[in-house]
């Protein structure tokens, strides 16, 4: 089962540039989180700071009940192997073949024979949709078998947190809606949290359960996927929505008096459009959250979305979906 990671009064900064401060939320425990932002924002640099690769200049990371920032250098050791990391280049050794890259953590950071490594070896690249190809080299397949690769690696020793830096990056649309229908079956079957971080936006609007976006060096936003869609934030609607009128500049954000120059126009919601479901149909406990618990938290659903004038999510009978799997939020 996954790990809730909570964040408090997060500060970093390289020497006079500070990156974020005063970042606080919390990721669901089992639940999938995308982290998005305009280039430069430090989304990386913030998943960096959870896994303690870098250190917040203040603030804490709580993981499992241990503060991350604050652990000395064997207790990060141990720590870490909560995590299964995913670069964004897949981060493999070109000399290895892929089964020897996936291997690897098995061999460095556990005891277990080479009958055992390699029955979870094939396991996973099986979970991955990779049987077969043990014996090439990284340079021998495509991106998306480089990623997919990467991410069994990141699951050998069963993670509770699967961290994923721009898994997208530099797939192709076709690719990437496979490789987020596998995140999806993933955390169906393992129930691990997952925490992406992406600039796509077609992948932010159907894959997660929570959406957050950085930008002018704090968090300005995050919460449940149909909160934030929904949301009228002249920074987020202008993200989600791909628009150029907004506080988001080329290279960084505008100045007061350009915004103000701006033709306004009022923000209009785009629909939110189902969520991913698992290829297996089984449920997710934080998915596809019906109108009853919208409302209740607030949330009105913007016209055209997937919900109905009753509340009801069209693809579901909510009411008999929750009675039958006795499943609650």
């Amino acid at each position: 089962m996954g790990v809730e990671i909570r964040v408090e009064g997060l500060r970093k900064s390289f020497g006079r540039q500070v990156i974020w401060e005063d970042v606080s939320f919390t990721i669901p425990a089992g639940e999938i989180s995308a982290l998005l932002g305009p280039s430069g924002t430090g989304k990386s640099v913030f998943l960096k700071n959870l896994v303690g690769l870098l250190r917040p200049d203040r603030g804490h990371v709580y993981v499992g009940g241990g503060d991350v920032p604050r652990l000395r250098e064997h207790e990060l050791y141990e720590m870490r192997r909560q995590f299964g990391v995913l670069f964004q280049d897949g981060a493999l050794f070109g000399s290895m073949n892929i089964y020897d890259n996936i291997a690897f953590p098995l061999r460095e950071h556990t005891k277990k024979g080479e009958s055992e490594i390699r029955r979870i070896v094939l396991e996973k690249m099986d979970m991955v949709g990779l049987t077969g190809s043990e014996a090439k080299l990284p340079g021998e397949i495509s991106g998306g078998m480089k990623k997919r690769a990467g991410l069994a690696r990141a699951l050998v020793l069963d993670p509770q947190i699967i961290l994923a830096d721009e898994p997208d990056s530099g797939l192709d649309p076709v690719r990437t809606a496979y490789l987020n229908q596998l995140f999806v079956d993933l955390n169906a079957e393992l129930g691990a949290t997952f925490l992406i971080v992406t600039h796509d936006i077609g992948t932010a609007r159907v894959l997660p359960d929570n959406l957050g976006l950085l930008f002018r060096r704090g968090l300005v936003m995050f919460g449940p996927r149909e909160m934030v869609l929904s949301s009228t934030h002249p920074a987020v609607h202008q993200f989600f929505n791909a628009r150029r009128e907004g506080p988001i500049g080329m290279a960084e954000e505008k100045d007061v008096a350009d915004v103000a120059a701006e033709p306004y126009s009022p923000p209009m919601p785009a629909p939110i459009q189902p969520q991913l479901m698992p290829s297996d149909g089984r449920m997710r406990p934080a998915m596809r959250r019906p109108g009853a618990w919208l409302r209740e938290h607030g949330i009105t659903p913007p016209p055209g979305s997937f919900i109905d004038e009753q509340g009801r999510d069209w693809l579901n009978d909510w009411d008999a979906l929750v009675a039958q799997r006795q499943w609650h939020r």
